[in-house]
Order: structure tokens, then sequence, then C-alpha cells
């Protein structure tokens, strides 16, 4: 999509320091490093469980004949929208038989004006609501298993290539951190409300407002949402229409225990869990119903999720990154408090509707086949040439101003001309290394980002060479770490085969694993004490 027009001065960007070229005095793009990381992050678990905020939007290609996943209580096929998960361990999480809820009580998730599916259109995959009617939990109400209850596993391949707008970050997690901020506020314009009986904004009405503004706004140009938490989803609309079925099989049963912890709570479960005197909640960062619990399903569920960290693999997901739409490219605050989190829900209706009106433009203009430019393997390779050694360089273990200047020299000196020093052109010969030639005469937003952060890092290491006093130096580069926030830098080193990296995957996971991820057994990987890093659940 091309720009805006009001947009145009920001794209010239530079970084800390410099210009697109050394004699471009115009403003810096405000959060290059940001949209850089939503490129770098994008269909990735971990970059996107840490940089979790998502409020990037593209568009997103599922090739015919990829395998996809949908776990229910019905035996028959999908017609419809519903949701589909890339993983079959993320589906067979809701391949188990319905609860049942209290006596006269609509079981969760109902839509009442749907007779042919009585569990809901949306409801199988998506089955989260933490409270009943009456404010009980619903792990408490009674499971009615009857003896020819079952879960089912459907397989179904991509009839054709699938046409999604990918909604990044943890776009799928129920939380009030701003998670589904680039939902509720900007693409449904506030519209998700909550829900009658108690429960969360319902993802059944985000499936429905979504389908609608694909058919009637999109022109009929994207076939769903593709979003992430614990493993990446579709909500497709017409699974009818654009999946052929390859099998349906029935799952293990499961003991009801297998389903989450007993006693069932948004963040876990009643037993175990305690308030402190400052009101925050510890104990077990667990999931609510629906979530992988503990013992072998968790177990699964979590192997499957965490060997997709660094990416979806098998070329099942391509995106169009010369063309996309972020908020982070538009002259606004998103960082108003002290979360460090980008928000949307401060910005004006007509800041808003910019935004919006460029995704209309994205979709209705482009393609999500057409070709472009891979800019995340680009990013990648500014992240695999710099990232270990920035670490090492504020890591404490250089200890003069010699030896700084002898590592920044190892690695700039591949941009240096030794008979004619010149700063600026060394900073744009390194900026440059990774660039596809002319990209920067494009008004592509991902070739300048990926330059401003680059360029960002050149001119950085070259004025900490420069510096006198070593602290001063190291502190320049301290705050280029800041700057970048890569998540590389929070990866585990070293889990054993029977241990998992754990990071806060909604709706799991605790501060301490947020701050400082850990390796943890596999079979039990978010089962210890600590705060929970989500809070409650939206309500």
């Amino acid at each position: 999509m091309r720009s805006p027009l009001s947009l145009f001065p920001l794209y010239s960007l530079l970084s800390l320091s410099g210009g697109l070229t050394p004699n471009d005095n115009s403003p810096p793009l405000k959060y290059a490093n940001h949209i850089f990381n939503a490129i770098q992050d994008s269909m990735r678990q971990w970059g996107s469980s840490l940089h979790h905020n998502g409020v990037s939007f593209f568009l997103a290609t599922v090739p015919a004949g990829t395998q996809l996943y949908h776990g229910t209580s019905k035996s028959s096929p999908v017609n419809g929208t519903e949701w589909l998960a890339f993983e079959p361990e993320h589906a067979m999480v809701f391949a188990r038989p319905r609860r049942g809820p209290p006596p006269g009580a609509p079981p969760p998730g109902d839509d009442h004006d749907d007779p042919e599916r009585p569990e809901g259109r949306h409801g199988e995959l998506r089955r989260r609501e933490p409270r009943g009617p009456d404010g009980r939990h619903t792990d408490a109400w009674p499971d009615n298993f009857g003896e020819d209850d079952a879960g089912y596993l459907h397989t179904y391949v991509a009839a054709e290539d699938l046409r999604l707008l990918y909604v990044d970050g943890m776009s799928a997690a129920k939380t009030s951190k701003g998670t589904l901020d680039s939902q509720d506020i900007l693409l449904f314009n506030g519209s998700v409300g909550d829900r009658p009986d108690g429960g969360p904004a319902g993802e059944n009405e985000r499936a429905r407002l979504a389908c609608e503004m694909a058919e009637n706004e999109w022109g009929g140009r994207i076939d769903g949402l593709l979003r992430m938490e614990a493993g990446f989803e579709i909500i497709l609309c017409a699974f009818e229409r654009d999946l052929t079925l390859l099998r349906i099989t029935q799952v293990k049963p499961q003991d009801k225990d297998e389903f989450g912890p007993k006693g069932g709570h948004e963040h876990g479960g009643r037993e175990g869990r305690k308030q402190d005197n400052d009101g925050k909640r510890r104990g077990p960062g667990g999931p609510p119903r629906g979530g992988p619990g503990r013992g072998p399903n968790s177990s699964r569920w979590m192997r499957a999720v965490t060997a997709r960290y660094h990416g979806i693999g098998g070329n099942r997901v391509s995106l169009n990154y010369d063309h996309f739409v972020t908020a982070f490219s538009y002259d606004v605050d998103l960082f108003q408090d002290e979360s460090g989190l980008p928000r949307l829900g401060h910005l004006s209706r007509s800041e808003l509707e910019a935004i919006r009106r460029d995704i209309t433009t994205l979709i209705t203009t482009h393609d999500a086949t057409e070709k472009s430019k891979d800019w995340q393997v680009i990013a990648d390779m500014v992240v695999t040439r710099y990232s270990k050694d920035l670490s090492y360089f504020v890591s404490g273990k250089i200890n003069s101003m010699e030896a700084l200047q002898a590592e920044i020299e190892r690695v700039m000196s591949p941009y240096i001309d030794y008979s004619d020093r010149n700063d600026v052109v060394e900073a744009q010969r390194c900026a440059t290394q990774f660039l596809p030639p002319h990209s920067l005469d494009s008004e592509s937003l991902a070739a300048h980002s990926v330059y401003s952060v680059a360029h960002s890092i050149c001119s950085k290491l070259l004025e900490a060479d420069k510096g006198t006093d070593f602290e001063s130096a190291v502190q320049i580069l301290r705050d280029l770490v800041d700057y970048l926030d890569w998540t590389t830098w929070k990866e585990c080193r070293g889990c054993a085969p029977d241990e998992l990296c754990v990071v806060p995957i909604w709706p799991m996971g605790t501060v301490q694993d947020y701050e400082s991820p850990s390796c943890k057994n596999a079979s039990n990987p978010y089962d210890q004490d600590g705060e929970s890093y989500w809070g409650g659940m939206r309500h």
C-alpha cells in the first residue's frame, strides 16, 4: 500500500543520529525500532509473546494444500465460521466432550440464534468463559460425560490459497494489557461488548464482525483473520468454501483434570492461589477453562507451541512486507503510561479512523498473494550480525576503554577506509550492508525501518568508539540495547531435552517468566509460584 501523504516526512527516518543520506536532515521515524521488531517478530511465537501488544496488520497467505486442524465435540464436518489451528496438539486441547452447565443455565459459548449449532458457531475451539451466569467458575460446574461422549480432531487442507489479515502480537489473548486493542478499538471500533452472562468479551462477536468486514468493507478479498496466543490460529469465515476435509478422528478420552486446574480460575485453580497483602495474584500462572492446564495435555500442547518459537515453518504462511499498516508509522503517541506497552484506546476518533481507512486501502488495493521482498530475513541478518556483540559490549566483561575500542573496531573494520576516515560514510556503508540496491528509493516502510535500525547501531558504535570515558561509552551502548529491545536477549541457553524455555504465553506465566525466561520441566512448565503476568482476564 502506498503510504499516506501525511506520513511521507516520517519515512525518511534516521535513527538516533544521521539521515538516509549524509545530506538528509529529515526528521527520524518516531518508532522505527518498533516497526523493525514487528517485522522480525511476525509469525514467531517467541518474539510475539514478549512484544505481545501488536498494532500492525499484514496481508497473509496460507498456500493451498496446507493442513489445518479443528478440535470439537462433533464428528460432523464444520460449516460456516470457526477456528483453525496450525498444530494438531493445539486443536486437540478442544477435542473433548462438551461440559454441562448448571441446571437451567445455557451452556457457555451458546449462540441462541443458531439452531443448527447449539454449542455456538464459534464455540468449539474458543471455549473460554471463566465464569457462569451465577458468577461461579465454570470448572465448578458438573461435567456431564455420557458413555458415548467423545472429542474429535478434524484435519482439513486449504482448498485454495487462503487470504488472511494477520493481526500481529498476541492478538488472540484475552487480557486487559492491550493485546486486543488492535481488534476491539481499531478494527471493530469499540463494538465488541462484554457478555451479559459475566464472561469475557465474546470471541464469537469478533469472528462475526471480522467476517462481516471481510465481506462488506473489504469486498470479499479476505477469508479470515490470523492471530496468535498459545499457538497460531485462523478465524476462517467459510469452512465449506475454503477447506477440504481430510479426516475426522476420535481422540483418546482424557481425564477431566487434564482440561485444566481443578477448581478452575482464569489464572489457575482456586486451590493453591492466594493474594498477598499487596492484592497481587500469587501462585501458578495457570490457564482459564479451555487452556492447556497441567499434565499430559499441557505438555503436549506447549511442546508443540515452543517448537514454533522462531517461525511457523514449512512456508505455511507468507506475509507481504512491502505493503502493510502499522500504528507505529503514524505521528501519534502510543506509549502513555509506565507499562512500556503500546496502546490505542487513548487515540482520537479521527486518528483511529485514519489507520482503519489505510487497512481497508491495503486490502482493496493489494492482493494477499502478490510477491514481496522478505524483509524479515533481512531484519534477521541485522539481528544475528549484532545481537551477540552488543550483548557482550554491555555485559561488564570488558573493563577498559582500550579493550572496548578494539572490540568495536573488530565489528566496524569492514566499513572503514583507513586512508580516509569518515564517520558519516562509514555509518552509511555499515547501515546498507544488507539492503537490496535502490531499496531506499522506494516508499517501503520496511526498507526504511530496517535501514534506520541498522544506522542506529552503526552510528552508535562509532560514537562509543570515539569516546574517551569508558563508562560514558558503555552507557551509549546500553541505551542502544534498550532502544533496540531485541527478544533474542531473553532467549534461554542450554535447555535439556525434557525442558522448555518458558515465557508468559496467555493465559499462563508469571512476571518472573517475562523478566527472565528460564528452562522449566516440560511436564509442568507453568507450575510454579509467582505473580501472574497477565493479571485478570478482560471482562
